[in-house]
């Protein structure tokens, strides 16, 4: 089987060819369970604060266990805005989903620097290409 490494990097080279097919300039994180950035990439050109955005956006995935897309259409506006002063790191932005093999949550990813919709789709690019799920 490969590793948790491999198949992350994958995902984020998957993210990457998805952008440069595109014309985007993207960031793409992937972490382990423990939060650990295990693979990433900030395409030249784009915006730093994709970097922090993209790792929000894995960290609340990861978290709540939870599509961020999902998250913001769930959670009240008061209330993302109590999380987000209370934790560090959390994004109700499409773009973050958590890893799940086989019932079992083992990372998450978070992408940045599209536009939502395109964040969300090359989060799943990502995910299907490096872990095989969608």
């Amino acid at each position: 089987m490969e590793t948790f490494l491999v198949r992350a990097q994958r995902a984020v080279n998957a993210g990457v060819a998805y952008a440069r097919e595109r014309e985007l300039r993207m960031t793409i994180v992937v972490m382990d369970v423990t939060g650990t950035i295990c693979a990433a990439a900030r395409m030249d050109g784009s915006r730093t604060i994709t970097y922090e955005i993209a790792v929000a956006k894995a960290n609340t995935a990861r978290e709540f266990q939870a599509s961020t897309a999902d998250l913001k259409e769930r959670i009240k506006p008061e209330n993302k805005i109590a999380i987000g002063s209370l934790a560090p790191r959390i994004a109700f932005l499409g773009g973050g989903l958590p890893i799940t093999v086989a019932g079992e949550q083992i990372g998450a990813l978070g992408t940045s620097g599209g536009t939502e919709d395109q964040d969300i789709e090359c989060a799943d690019v990502c995910l299907t290409a490096g872990f095989g799920v969608a």
